[in-house]
């Protein structure tokens, strides 16, 4: 594990405190930090970067939230060993703040959801198939029965989806991929309510999981997209419901 005695420099700049912010996200991505890595005294790190224990407080609590580096208190400081949920929170309020500008979801997920299933169909073991068949077949049982409401619906349907992507067995695109599909369905409650919905969806998911199995990359693609632009339509319909007619 490197030491990082002297990783950081005095800062020059105005803006103190998102400079070590700054500071620490350049020493990450240079490995010059590595997850789970114990940071020096904050005697020293005040003396490193030439700031007072007022800023370096202020920048290290910031980091915390952020989700970067754990404070324990009576032992020290570390830089996280594993992603939080916390580190996706920026991403996460700017993807709610664009959530009614229905295209540019769309695409985004798009973008997402044909990545990961791709990326599935390469790497997904005996293990991941069966969470999959059994999301697939959970799901059609629930569309198909009577009293069905639109939470079960919602959450069946991401559980297929997550399930394809826990297949993927990338921490990463686990991590944003699933936070991109919550975001999505949120902003389609509504839409899954419709009677049609229902009866699509159990259609939808036989074919990605067809695809996952026996298609090429351009298969998935295909499939994903035709999927995603009847939900595209469908939102668009309940938006506009005098063109829709």
């Amino acid at each position: 594990m490197p030491n990082s005695t002297n990783t950081f420099q005095s800062l020059k700049r105005s803006n103190v405190v998102e400079e070590i912010i700054e500071t620490f996200k350049e020493a990450m991505i240079q490995g010059e930090l590595q997850p789970g890595q114990r940071l020096p005294s904050e005697a020293e790190l005040v003396e490193q970067f030439g700031v007072g224990r007022g800023t370096l407080r202020e920048a290290m609590k910031k980091l915390e939230a952020l989700g970067v580096v754990n404070i324990q208190r009576g032992d020290g400081t570390y830089i996280v060993d594993k992603p939080s949920p916390a580190l996706l929170s920026p991403l996460v309020f700017a993807l709610m703040l664009e959530a009614g500008m229905g295209v540019n979801l769309f695409e985004l997920r798009s973008l997402i959801e044909v990545g990961y299933c791709q990326l599935a169909a390469q790497k997904a073991t005996d293990d991941d198939w069966e969470r999959i068949d059994a999301a697939q077949q959970a799901y059609a049982e629930y569309a198909s029965s009577v009293g069905r409401d639109v939470d079960t619906h919602t959450q069946l349907d991401l559980d297929f989806h997550f399930a394809i992507i826990d297949a993927t067995h990338n921490p990463l695109v686990i991590t944003v991929a699933q936070t991109v599909e919550k975001i999505f369905f949120a902003s389609i409650r509504n839409t899954l309510s419709r009677a049609a919905g229902w009866e699509y969806g159990i259609e939808a998911h036989q074919g990605i999981v067809q695809a996952l199995r026996t298609g090429t990359p351009e298969d998935i693609r295909r499939t994903v997209v035709e999927s995603l632009a009847y939900w595209a339509k469908e939102v668009e319909d309940i938006r506009n419901p005098d063109e829709a007619s």
